[in-house]
């Protein structure tokens, strides 16, 4: 099963700016790719097992997003070219283009799949019924003393990730935010 863990030698306060985040950075510097983004022999084999070589490169990518923030990636609005690069190298491939990936997942079918084969790979979970009563009580408990709303929904990003529980988008949690105290109407679905 794929690593969910922060990478040896990298502190939780470097990895966690990109817990929560929509979107791939337009930029990577090598050292972010190598901390925060690298794959492992064993990353590079499932991949390998499970996709053909014309879908790896954005399966990866999908994975190491997915990994790095806790949230799935929904689109390529732009893949740093550091970490193409290195995916690339990794699979063996020449270089693939971002509108060629753009065009993979005009698909959503393959989209779908791909983030579904991801979060089982990494072991995520969706946030359920029991998971929401324990997110409610943590943010209960943190409304009395954070000094500003958007620290509850750091909190909560912080929680659901520590859990292996797919962050669900901004909007949902800032909506926890708002009421941290008012029972869910359904299930949180990300």
């Amino acid at each position: 099963m794929g690593g969910f863990d922060c990478p040896k030698g990298v502190t939780v306060s470097f990895a966690k700016r990109f817990i929560g985040a929509k979107n791939l950075p337009t930029r990577l510097s090598e050292f972010d790719v190598q901390q925060s983004f690298c794959l492992s022999a064993d990353d590079i084999a499932a991949v390998a097992e499970r996709f053909r070589h014309d879908r790896r490169v954005a399966a990866a990518i999908q994975m190491l997003f997915l990994r790095a923030s806790g949230r799935p990636m929904d689109r390529f609005a732009s893949v740093p070219k550091t970490l193409l690069r290195t995916v690339c190298e990794a699979f063996q491939t020449s270089a693939v283009s971002i509108a060629s990936l753009r065009t993979l997942y005009a698909r959503r079918q393959t989209l779908y799949e791909h983030q579904a084969w991801a979060r089982t790979y990494l072991g995520l979970q969706d946030l359920d019924a029991a998971g929401v009563d324990q997110l409610q009580k943590v943010l209960a408990i943190s409304a009395l003393e954070s000094a500003h709303t958007d620290d509850l929904v750091e909190t909560a990003r912080m929680w659901l990730f520590e859990r292996r529980i797919v962050i669900p988008g901004p909007r949902r949690l800032a909506d926890r935010r708002a009421r941290p105290s008012t029972p869910p109407r359904r299930p949180w679905q990300p």
